[in-house]
């Protein structure tokens, strides 16, 4: 080969690499754009959850609360209903010592019937 013949070859080939070089670079480019979308939609997501999780808690401080709120009520009611029970039994025993006994009255009937 002569010296043209190497030269021209050898401009050829750095024609080739720089043309792989540049589709490297751009391929580079490509991927390094993809991956900063990337980390900014998982910037995003990680924001997200941080916030989800913020309010997660919120609303379970809210729950235990009204849990809390909700024993109180079904206790004093429990107590407002033993209460009750108990003036309600109170008044049935006041009205049956007021009022005679049916039994010992037929009874009572019943031996005079027989005498």
């Amino acid at each position: 080969m002569s010296e043209r013949e190497l030269v021209r070859e050898l401009k050829e080939t750095i024609k080739d690499l720089s043309k792989d070089r540049d589709i490297a670079e751009s391929s580079l480019k490509q991927k390094e754009s993809r991956i900063k979308q990337v980390l900014i939609k998982l910037e995003h997501a990680t924001s997200d959850v941080q916030s989800l999780g913020h309010k997660i808690g919120e609303q379970n401080k809210e729950i235990s609360n009204l849990q809390i709120k909700l024993e109180t009520k079904e206790r004093l009611l429990n107590e407002a209903l033993e209460k009750i029970r108990e003036l309600k039994n109170e008044s049935t025993e006041d009205d049956t010592q007021d009022q005679p006994d049916v039994e010992q009255e037929q009874q009572d009937q019943e031996q005079q019937e027989q005498e």
